[in-house]
């Protein structure tokens, strides 16, 4: 039994929406889309969000809702998913990537305090695999966070859950995201005052760029089972866990005291993170490297600028960790983890 790295987490019951918008007249961005905004608001705690086609597209609503000016600079974790990279350049700002520390692949308080003296205007904060920062890290950073929890959503600080530490949340609905929903993403806020600006923006983009129904339908359903998969999740995490304490390899930590919402299993590799992705391949199961899809990985970032960042793209390896994996499927992987290279 081949075992993916990711995998999403849809019910068959819940597959009867997507069939009915599947045979429906109306496909494109319409009552579905309406219904999962609806949902997030409850579910999320949110005043207000937008649905976009693609997560750039709701980057760059962002940009605008915050009124970012040309020129400006914005910063981002150099394990940023490339598209960020884009979606700056799009808009007319110019990046400033943060290092991050080498246990949890997150930027800390010297690096935002880093980002606030060489001239960065806003914050975009991705907290990769489930991971959520300390809300204290920006009390005082002195400028609006756009918090992106496509990896985290569900994750936990105290009191805090992740989403609701920004101006605005972006949550991403692509394959490799927590929700997943063949693509997209929603654009969201806490508060009224950001929300009201949400709204006010609502008018200015078009159908075609809004989130189409039968995605719509896919991301109501994950968004549902939202709690149930975080849990099942966290109990296969201990297992693997006590499996993986028993290598020498390390998976990447939460910081303080933070719930994770464990989703996937990066793990950065001792040495030779070829051979462990071999070995794992032999007993049938998928891995990526876990920051290959990075604006590290994929040079942007001036060399020796993040050397920590830089070193998590070359050792820090994803192994699968969800819902789908079954009793049998964690028992078979934590035997792989426990003896890898």
């Amino acid at each position: 039994m081949n075992i993916p790295v990711h995998s999403s987490y849809i019910r068959r019951k819940d597959m009867d929406s997507v069939l009915n918008c599947l045979v429906s007249d109306a496909v494109g961005p319409g009552e579905l889309g309406e219904r999962l905004v609806k949902l997030a608001r409850e579910t999320l705690g949110l005043d207000s969000a937008l649905t976009f086609r693609s997560p750039v597209d709701a980057l760059l609503a962002a940009l605008e809702a915050l009124g970012m000016a040309r020129g400006t600079r914005v910063a981002a974790s150099a394990l940023s998913p490339a598209w960020y990279a884009r979606a700056f350049e799009s808009y007319g700002v110019e990046p400033i990537w943060l290092d991050v520390a080498a246990d949890s692949g997150l930027p800390g308080p010297s690096e935002l305090e880093r980002a606030r003296e060489r001239g960065a205007v806003a914050l975009v904060y991705r907290a990769p695999y489930g991971l959520v920062p300390d809300p204290v890290w920006f009390a005082e950073l002195g400028m609006p966070l756009v918090e992106d929890v496509s990896s985290s959503l569900g994750a936990r600080f105290g009191e805090r859950s992740a989403g609701s530490l920004g101006a605005l949340t972006l949550i991403g609905l692509e394959q490799a995201d927590v929700l997943t929903a063949g693509g997209g993403a929603l654009l969201a806020a806490s508060s009224r005052r950001e929300g009201t600006v949400l709204k006010n923006l609502a008018d200015r983009f078009p159908p075609e760029l809004r989130l189409p129904d039968m995605n719509a339908a896919l991301a109501i359903a994950q968004l549902k089972e939202l709690e149930r998969a975080a849990s099942r999740r966290r109990e296969i995490r201990e297992l693997l866990g006590q499996a993986l304490a028993r290598s020498r390899h390390a998976p990447l930590v939460q910081p303080g005291d933070g719930e994770s919402a464990a989703f996937g299993l990066p793990i950065v590799i001792g040495s030779g993170a070829k051979e462990a992705r071999a070995y794992a391949r032999k007993k049938d199961i998928e891995t990526a490297g876990a920051f290959d899809a990075s604006v590290q990985a994929a040079g942007l970032v001036p060399e020796g600028e993040c050397p920590r960042a830089a070193a998590l793209v070359l050792r820090c390896v994803l192994f699968p960790l969800h819902p789908k994996l079954g009793k049998n499927g964690a028992q078979k992987l934590s035997r792989v983890l426990a003896t890898l290279p």
